[in-house]
């Protein structure tokens, strides 16, 4: 059975924001390297957005079973496009501690971030 898993991210800037999630650092310090947005969705001043996904059980997915991590970012960023790091506010990492499988993440008016449980 797949672990589902939930990432809120709520958008107390004072703009407009585009927000994507990463699987590896987008800023990976190697000018060659690239890190592609893998989710990705706008948000208003006040919005929350929430992204879902499961990670299949099997061998294949023991690798996440401890701590997944991803990163969140803002900026123009677009599923599947190469990310400029210049352009973006963090990225924050977020990690998934074992037993957690909601995590929210705010950008703070100042583009600051708060990463913590998802509240129930």
């Amino acid at each position: 059975m797949p672990t589902q898993y939930s990432l809120t991210v709520v958008n107390n800037s004072t703009t407009f924001e585009n927000f994507s999630i990463y699987q590896s650092p987008p800023d990976l310090g190697n000018a060659n390297a690239i890190s592609l947005a893998w989710l990705a969705d706008a948000a208003e001043p006040g919005a929350k957005l929430s992204f879902d996904w499961s990670i299949p059980s099997g061998a294949n997915a023991n690798q996440f079973a401890t701590q997944p991590k991803y990163w969140v970012a803002s900026g123009n960023l677009e599923p599947g496009t190469v990310s400029d790091p210049a352009q973006m506010t963090g990225p924050v990492e977020v990690v998934f501690p074992p037993g957690i499988y909601a995590m929210q993440v705010i950008l703070n008016p100042d583009n600051t971030w708060t990463v913590a449980p998802a509240a129930d």
